[in-house]
Formats: structure tokens, sequence, C-alpha cells
């Protein structure tokens, strides 16, 4: 019997590298956040309140995390960075 429905098993293994290599990323994430994390503790601490560079950094990290988990989920096909750009915000 004959399998028609176009489903490609090549790529789903290839999909599974991919899934494999993003969510090593997405837990190498977890060390960025605590970094940043106490990086802005202390530039708020004591100076003049959050730091804008950081803040702007934390947004794209965590639309990139949400990149990463709609991939991961196959809730969508389009591999996150480095594959495509950088989220702006």
């Amino acid at each position: 019997m004959s399998d028609n429905s176009g489903y490609d098993k090549d790529a789903h293994w290839l999909r599974i590298l991919y899934m494999v290599g993003f969510y090593v990323v997405y837990k190498i994430t977890d060390l960025v956040i605590i970094v940043m994390l106490i990086l802005q503790a202390v530039v708020t601490t004591f100076g003049n309140g959050p730091n804008e560079r950081l803040k702007t950094f934390g947004t794209a990290l965590a639309t990139y995390v949400s990149q990463i988990i709609r991939f991961l989920s196959y809730a969508d096909e389009k591999k996150p960075y480095p594959f495509s750009e950088w989220p702006k915000k």
C-alpha cells in the first residue's frame, strides 16, 4: 500500500536535526538571560535606571525565543536566526 500524502521522510529527519540544534540554542539563551538580568540589575541599582540597549536586546531576545519555540512545536516552518533575520523587537 503506497502513501500518497506527500510526506517527505528525508525532510522530516533534517528538521529533527535542526530541532536538536535550536533546542541547544534555546538552552544557551537561558544563560544569556541570566547574564542580562544581572547586568540590568547592577546598572539600574547603581545608575539612572534601566539600560535602553539591554531593554531593546531583551525584547529582541524574547521574540527570538518565541520563534524557536514555534519552530520546535511545529507551529511554524520558518527557521529562526541564523536562517532568517534577527528580530528587530
